[in-house]
């Protein structure tokens, strides 16, 4: 494959795993009411695997492959190793298989069987938990020589800005497979069962991927896009910087937060990643008025188009999750806080199922097309993406807050965990359905150009 048509296949993988162990995966566990659920490890071994298909399928695949594609342009450089890039796809891919897969599969092991596969199925988690992070290191470093080939970072201004947080991401997202890997080899050594992964590690490695990657590449990634797609005003640049210290200093507290776990550490952690989103929003400008187009002398309006309500709503529920962490904060230092409030799973699903989903969506639906040359089709089907993708979440987070809302002998959360699971899925078939329009005219439009 082209050096150039690398992102296709990083895009390819993030849908199916988004709609299949992601979204589908998460539809399937909330409604275990309807269906028998094969034995007592089934229900955390799906939470941990949908968890795992969503941030490193759903969300590293995507931002992954626009990496590859985009900041070597940013740099003003070419991709190195093209070919390794293959590579590292693949290790990816079937890492993803075999985590998945070994852990779903030794969920459902009886005793009969479990004395024979279980050493199996544990290696293949294992193989799978090695084969994702050599994937995502290699990509790293792929990126990391490509951007030391360019000029010297005084002469690249815009790269210059994104740099630290770029960096941080790049760490952050390589935390988080270490943290798997040592969860999991831990356990392995212990003689337990990896149908469900350590606790600690596991928590470790999604508020990694969540408050530190994801925020870090939001921001870093916002600032460049923000002002040439949805005519925003230029990034605060000095805040970029500050916003890149508070999740640095996050990381590395959330780090020792898991070694040596102490209130200190935790309101530490949750204050400085809290502080970086909000600092975040502020700096890319997302809730400023837009720039003044210059063919019709009024400003750009924020519901021009279902992208640009999409980002809008995502930095939303990036704050919603800044202040849930704030609350966290404040329980930990010891004030009297709701106990609703201080779940760490709200922000969590406001950053993942919210945020990280609805920027995807939204930007991807305007940039992807535009790297085979093409402009974004299909726009009815961005506007329903967008509304399910805010359905999703709203209906995941509602049942968090208000836990003890029933109709007869069932709670609600019953019925709207599954509904949360479809919309979300419906999101990402929306999503699809419109980038496939947009690549569709893109490839017959280049066609009926050829001489």
């Amino acid at each position: 494959m082209k050096p150039e048509h690398l992102w296709k296949r990083f895009v390819f993988l993030a849908l199916l795993c988004g709609l299949l162990p992601g979204f589908g995966l998460a539809t399937t566990m909330t409604a275990t009411w309807l269906i028998e659920v094969p034995s007592p490890l089934w229900y955390p071994a799906a939470v941990q695997s949908h968890a795992t298909a969503f941030l490193i399928g759903w969300g590293g695949a995507m931002i992954l492959g626009v990496a590859l594609h985009f900041l070597p342009r940013l740099r003003g450089v070419k991709l190195l190793c093209p070919e390794w890039v293959n590579r590292c796809f693949w290790c990816l891919v079937l890492g993803l298989v075999l985590r998945i897969t070994g852990q779903l599969t030794l969920a459902t092991l009886n005793s009969n069987d479990s004395s024979f596969l279980l050493p199996w199925l544990n290696g293949a988690v294992i193989a799978g938990l090695i084969l994702v992070l050599t994937g995502v290191c290699g990509l790293l470093l792929i990126l990391i020589a490509t951007f030391r080939t360019g000029r010297p970072l005084a002469e690249n201004k815009g790269f210059r800005q994104a740099a630290p947080l770029l960096c941080l991401s790049a760490l952050a997202l390589a935390a988080a497979q270490i943290a798997w890997c040592i969860g999991g080899i831990s356990a392995l050594r212990a003689g337990l069962n990896l149908a469900v992964l350590p606790l600690a590690s596991h928590a470790l490695a999604l508020d990694l991927m969540l408050f530190d990657f994801m925020a870090a590449i939001a921001i870093a990634m916002s600032a460049r896009l923000f002002p040439l797609t949805f005519w925003i005003l230029l990034p605060w640049s000095r805040g970029l910087f500050i916003a890149s210290i508070c999740l640095a200093l996050g990381l590395i507290l959330t780090i020792l937060s898991t070694l040596f776990p102490s209130p200190e550490f935790l309101i530490g952690s949750a204050g400085f990643q809290a502080t970086g989103i909000l600092l975040g929003a502020w700096t890319v400008r997302i809730f400023h008025p837009r720039k003044i187009v210059t063919r019709t002398q009024t400003r750009h309006r924020v519901w021009a188009g279902p992208a640009d309500v999409g980002v809008v709503s995502a930095w939303c529920w990036a704050v919603i999750a800044a202040v849930a962490l704030i609350l966290s904060a404040l329980h930990y230092s010891g004030m009297s806080v709701p106990s609703e409030l201080t779940q760490k799973n709200i922000p969590r699903h406001a950053m993942g199922a919210g945020f990280m989903t609805l920027l995807i969506v939204s930007v991807g639906w305007k940039m992807l097309p535009g790297f085979g040359r093409g402009r974004p089709r299909g726009e009815k089907c961005m506007w329903g993406a967008v509304g399910m993708g805010n359905l999703a979440v709203t209906l995941r987070i509602l049942p968090m807050l208000w836990p003890g809302v029933s109709w007869g002998s069932w709670n609600w959360s019953a019925f709207l965990l599954p509904l949360a699971g479809l919309a979300g899925f419906s999101c990402l078939l929306l999503f699809s359905t419109a980038l496939w329009l947009s690549l569709l005219a893109t490839g017959a439009s280049s066609v009926s150009h050829e001489p």
